[in-house]
């Protein structure tokens, strides 16, 4: 009967110790949440680990998402996956057409007067742009010998007006001639002078309260949506949200590296893990890695089992 009890005791107790020991291990890495002292000196593992090193701890979770997780190259490799490309597209996409079912006032607080405040400045600064652009537009190759064959054109139809005698000394003095074969000049003139016009301070002011009549009279009108104002058509939107998309995805990827500085990583994480209360930080532990940590704790109490059957066999060999 000794025999039995020398084998059976000492691994049972050992299971219950090893299994009690790794519970109190556990719930000491949080427990207990502030320090305890007895006639003025504070008992040994109190605070809990985690609670004494709360500040070491999310320093050092700051510096790993910082250096390991959220790093510029992890973010540009994410970036360029298809699954995000495709939901940022998803998302403008979503976001253009809740504006185009807006209508105009609908976009404003206060009902257009923002809208209308903010025009003539706007205008003001993308005049040039604009000029530029239709000058541009103008002395095109394509476009100059479109003009100067319209222009040929309009010199024909003028001449036909004319009766017999008219034409007669239009040809007898080679005019009609003269005017074809000066085309070209005239069209470089035509341009010059509209280039001139555009920059003249009146035309300027005409062509910009001309603009702002409009936006107004487009803000003013009642029910009719952005889409049916602008008359996009949903493959044209779609051209709109694709330019959009890859604007700002490669805006974000251009600036990568500044945006994660100005955010400051490390200490955003490190922050938001020190204000967190201590219980909660438990609770979250315990709920993510409870089946891991029941786990350890029978395997204090295997180990617990297999030291006191192993001290049983070493005591009963050594009688």
């Amino acid at each position: 009967m000794s025999t039995l009890l020398l084998f059976i005791v000492p691994p049972f107790a050992g299971a219950i110790i090893g299994f009690v020991t790794n519970v109190i291990a556990i719930r000491m890495l949080f427990r207990p949440l502030k320090e305890v002292r007895i006639f003025g000196i504070r008992l040994p593992f109190t605070p809990g680990i985690l609670p004494r090193q709360r500040k070491n701890l999310a320093i050092s979770i700051g510096s790993m998402v910082e250096r390991e997780l959220l790093t510029p190259e992890i973010l540009r490799e994410r970036l360029s996956r298809d699954d995000v490309r495709g939901r940022i597209k998803q998302a403008i996409s979503l976001f253009t057409e809740n504006i185009l079912e807006k209508t105009p006032k609908e976009l404003s607080s206060d009902g257009g007067n923002i809208l209308l405040e903010k025009a003539p400045s706007a205008l003001e600064k993308v005049y040039p742009i604009l000029t530029s652009a239709v000058m541009e537009f103008v002395n095109r190759k394509d476009i100059r010998r479109e003009l100067e064959s319209k222009g040929r054109i309009i010199i024909l139809n003028i001449m036909s007006q004319f009766n017999t005698l008219q034409r007669f000394f239009l040809a007898a003095g080679q005019y009609d001639q003269t005017l074809q074969a000066k085309m070209p000049q005239i069209i470089d003139d035509l341009a010059l002078s509209l280039d001139k016009l555009l920059k003249e301070k009146n035309i300027k002011e005409s062509i910009l309260n001309a603009a702002v009549g409009s936006i107004g009279r487009m803000i003013s009108e009642d029910g009719k949506k952005i889409d049916s104002l602008l008359n996009i058509s949903a493959e044209e939107k779609t051209k709109l949200d694709d330019f959009l998309a890859d604007k700002l995805t490669g805006a974000v990827d251009g600036k990568i590296e500044y945006i994660l500085s100005s955010i400051n990583i490390k200490s955003l994480v490190s922050d938001r893990i020190d204000s967190l209360d201590m219980i909660r930080v438990e609770r979250i532990i315990l709920d993510v890695m409870s089946n891991q940590l029941k786990y350890v704790e029978l395997f204090g109490g295997v180990l617990g089992f297999l030291l006191g059957l192993f001290q049983a066999g070493l005591s009963y060999f050594l009688r």
